[in-house]
């Protein structure tokens, strides 16, 4: 008796892709690195310059012209799983760090000062000491 899961795979399904609305920068060299393809690869795949591959990656969010956008689409529809979990590393790899406003940053810095000038003061105590 069948019970309907013949030729289906029993194993948990893989992670869910991110839609991407637009590629920049960022997203093409996480899905190079998922490809494990290198600049000149992925370049000669999209038919583009080496060149405009590594403006991609410096700039980050750089643009991407439209033809190149819908190759990277078909070629991020056709990733496996162990690829999607990779692409999925690579961007969180690339995500830019958190960075404090100059109003925080400032704070922060005046507390890091009045703590060492209560330890140079203490210091200096010890020091005055026979």
């Amino acid at each position: 008796m069948s019970d309907g899961t013949a030729g289906q795979s029993t194993s948990a399904p893989g992670p869910e892709k991110p839609f991407i609305f637009t590629w920049h920068g960022r997203e093409a060299d996480a899905l190079r690195l998922a490809l494990r393809l290198t600049q000149d690869q992925i370049a000669e795949q999209l038919g583009c310059s080496t060149r405009t591959v590594t403006r991609w990656r410096e700039a980050n969010r750089g643009r991407i012209s439209v033809p190149i956008q819908e190759a990277l689409d078909a070629m991020y529809e056709r990733l496996t799983v162990p690829q999607v979990r990779r692409f999925l590393h690579a961007l969180k790899q690339s995500e830019p760090r958190e960075v404090s406003s100059p109003v925080v940053m400032a704070a922060e810095m005046t507390l890091m000062q009045a703590r060492i000038d209560e330890l140079q003061q203490l210091l200096d105590s010890k020091e005055a000491r026979p």
